[in-house]
Parts: C-alpha cells; sequence; structure tokens
C-alpha cells in the first residue's frame, strides 16, 4: 500500500470539482484566475481529504514553482494565463459537468468554508500560503523526487488554517 492509497475512495474528476469553485466566482462575481483556482482546489482538496479521510480527485497534484498544480485542470485553463476564467471546464464534446452537492455535503461543506475565506485573496498571496514551511507543497519540493505531491501529506496539512479561522 502507498502512502496516496491510505486515503480510501475512488475520487471524483478535478475540472468537476473546479466548476464547482467556479460557479461561486461566477455567482459571486469574483475574479478567479488558473492560479487562483488551482490553489483554491488544493485548499479543498487538502481540507475534504482531512475532515473526511476519503480521497477527494482522482488526479494527483504536482509541486511546481508557484505551488500545487492539477495537470488536467491547468490544461483546461491554460489559455486565460493570468486572467480571470470565464467559462467552466468541458468534456471533448462540449459538456459541462460539476458535483451535486446535495449528494456531498461534506464536499459543499469544504467548498464552503475555503471560498467565503479565501475567495477576496490573490492568487499569488495564495501561492505563498502553500509555499509555507511544513505544507504538504514543501514536503514534496524538499524531497526533491516527488513528481507528486502525497494525499496523506495533504490530509496533514494545517498550514492554510489560520485563513479558515481554524488556526491557533
Amino acid at each position: 500500500m502507498t502512502e496516496n492509497d491510505k486515503l480510501k475512495g475512488y475520487g471524483l474528476n478535478a475540472t468537476y470539482v473546479a466548476n464547482n469553485i467556479l460557479q461561486r466566482a461566477f455567482r459571486d462575481n469574483v475574479p478567479v484566475t488558473p492560479m487562483k483556482l488551482q490553489k483554491l482546489l488544493f485548499f479543498v482538496t487538502c481540507l475534504y481529504q482531512r475532515t473526511t479521510g476519503k480521497r477527494l480527485l482522482t488526479e494527483s497534484f504536482q509541486p511546481w514553482q508557484y505551488g500545487p498544480v492539477c495537470r488536467g485542470v491547468y490544461d483546461e485553463f491554460r489559455a486565460f494565463k493570468g486572467n480571470p476564467i470565464t467559462r467552466y471546464a468541458q468534456d471533448a464534446v462540449g459538456e459541462v459537468y460539476r458535483i451535486d452537492e446535495d449528494s456531498s455535503p461534506a464536499l459543499r461543506k469544504v467548498l464552503n468554508l475555503v471560498w467565503e475565506n479565501m475567495k477576496g485573496y490573490s492568487a499569488v498571496y495564495l501561492s505563498r500560503v502553500t509555499h509555507r514551511q511544513g505544507s504538504a507543497w514543501s514536503q514534496a519540493v524538499d524531497r526533491e523526487k516527488d513528481r507528486y505531491i502525497s494525499n496523506s501529506a495533504m490530509a496533514k496539512d494545517h498550514t492554510f488554517d489560520d485563513l479558515l479561522g481554524m488556526g491557533e
């Protein structure tokens, strides 16, 4: 059993969960760039895995220079560069999918908590938060050989709790 297998569950498509974040952004008229979306998705994933003990996404985050990146979400929104995203992620035939939050109250709770507490921060600030000492991202970078950020490290990452009002 690998470290990533310790969290039970099959996981969800990352772009579907990203669409749930974008739904809030569009509703609240809050601009979200691809980089900001990546960081919000990372924090949602960490908190979900911590509170449920289940893996959230089918795809793992990679430790890129400016913080954690989920490659599928990156590829979907890379054309926006540093500009706000103006559409939902789509599949190959143009269909848009989101997670039914009524069927996952735990996910809705985490999405709402992260969104309400972090929507006002810039992508650069959120990137700096992911770089904090002891974060799941920093652990993967420190090990240098790690191509992915482990789900178990993400579930144990408390370095952003202060932004959620959960700090000391």
